[in-house]
């Protein structure tokens, strides 16, 4: 009898001084879970990142995921993912990888390479309340948000279906760059590799000896003839398979304000690695997050069928945000924290890059020459921008119904004189100059343009 009181009291205590984390996880923003990742699963490192460490259930069909760790130390710290499992990834609880933003204010150790959430006990459970892939509580689709693909306008398009290359539109970088551009690449760069063939650009990377390399390819960009700060840009590509082959579809700065790489900055739209097929990226390069003495970047990745069918990839691009998706689904953002150009220099205009490399120092296999030639071919890359009247209905319509009037000053001048709490969304409508407050100024602008 007494053993059995020593082990009820020591369950007792155990109980009385053991914590939970409730989660609550936002999917209405992202197109996980989805028929080939089906199950939410919370993976971190209380076992050792093993996977399926907490699996989420949607019991009332809102989106919104939730589920619980128990059995947490007080002064615990816990790091953490949103991950998405399912037939496509054989059931393995680490099919797709929703991180917090790189370097956020949810990004539990922002000067790492790992964009983990996190969390530490102190003395009481924790609820932790995200919408997937951000700092926010509440994905803009759970309150009813808008699309604002839209009010997007097509400013620049190459559709290449002429019989040769337009070259208004691009030019051409030959030989081997800098140290192999940068890289320790194996290629020589040379303008005869690309073509069009029915109604498509092909880049062909060939394994043939010229000019004292084994290789040759193409590497193509539109500096000077078409170069955007903000807006959506996307291309619709097919990649090589063979190992050593890494096509990219990218952005460098026109002109390097903030100084040489990585301090003004790069976007990477689209990476493929021949060593890993069907495995694309987006990765953002800067001084803060790089590979060459900064916290290396964290990279958007997703695996396709992009070596045997084509594939959109699309970078939108403003003020606050990288957004990088494929096929339209989302797989990461980079956002501006506001913490000056070594964080983000994106406020440059820069051009596009087409190119396929072949090899380099840390390819992570060897290069497949009996699979060569490879080729890397696009349908199509599209330059979109925000027309006006995006700015009139996000800046402006305060009520959101979708029209400028009275009734919008009414309510705006009601939120300047705290006669009403804005939701957040409304306070950002209502912010019209973006200095941070609501106040005579806003009231102003909007009475300018509805007298107009």
């Amino acid at each position: 009898m007494k053993i059995i009181f020593n082990i009820v009291y020591i369950v007792f205590i155990s109980s009385l001084f053991s914590f939970s984390a409730h989660f609550e996880i936002d999917t209405n923003d992202i197109p996980f879970p989805n028929d080939d990742f089906s199950n939410v699963v919370i993976n971190g490192d209380w076992n050792n990142w093993d996977g399926w460490g907490v699996n989420l259930l949607d019991e009332d069909g809102d989106g919104i995921y939730t589920g619980t760790l128990p059995n947490l130390a007080d002064g615990q710290q816990v790091q953490y993912v949103i991950a998405f499992t399912g037939v496509s990834d054989n059931w393995s609880g680490w099919g797709h990888i929703i991180n917090a933003p790189l370097g956020s204010s949810c990004d539990w150790t922002p000067t790492d390479e790992w964009a983990n959430y996190g969390f530490q006990i102190q003395g009481s459970d924790v609820n932790l309340v995200y919408c997937a892939g951000t700092c926010d509580q509440e994905c803009e689709n759970s309150s009813g948000g808008s699309d604002d693909n839209q009010f997007y306008t097509l400013v620049w398009s190459d559709e290449f279906d002429g019989d040769t290359i337009d070259e208004s539109k691009w030019n051409f970088e030959t030989g081997n760059g800098n140290w192999g551009w940068g890289n320790g690449e194996h290629q020589y760069y040379r303008q005869q590799n690309a073509s069009i063939e029915d109604g498509k650009l092909v880049i062909e990377a060939r394994n043939e000896s010229f000019s004292g390399f084994d290789y040759t390819s193409t590497r193509m960009q539109t500096r000077n003839k078409g170069d955007w700060r903000y807006g959506k840009i996307t291309a619709s590509l097919k990649v090589p398979s063979a190992g050593g082959t890494w096509p990219a579809f990218w952005l460098m700065p026109t002109n390097s304000v903030y100084g040489g790489w990585p301090h003004s900055g790069e976007i990477d739209i689209m990476e493929h690695y021949g060593c890993d097929p069907g495995d694309v990226h987006a990765t953002v390069h800067n001084t803060t997050f790089n590979w060459n003495g900064g916290t290396p970047p964290t990279s958007y990745s997703m695996y396709t069928s992009a070596t045997s069918e084509f594939h959109e990839y699309t970078v939108e691009w403003t003020e606050d945000e990288l957004s990088f998706s494929v096929d339209g689904n989302w797989i990461g953002s980079y956002y501006n924290e506001n913490s000056g150009p070594e964080q983000w220099p994106y406020d440059q205009e820069f051009y596009i890059i087409l190119n396929l490399a072949i090899g380099s120092h840390f390819m992570g296999c060897e290069t497949q020459d009996a699979l060569f030639p490879q080729r890397f071919e696009v349908d199509y890359v599209r330059v979109y921008e925000l027309t006006d009247e995006y700015v009139v209905n996000l800046y402006g319509d305060v009520n959101e119904d979708d029209q400028l009037n009275v009734l919008d000053v009414v309510l705006m001048v009601s939120f300047a004189l705290n006669n009403a709490e804005p939701t957040y969304e409304q306070s950002q409508i209502s912010d019209m100059n973006q200095d941070g407050s609501v106040d005579i100024l806003d009231i102003v602008e909007l009475v300018s343009i509805l007298v107009q």
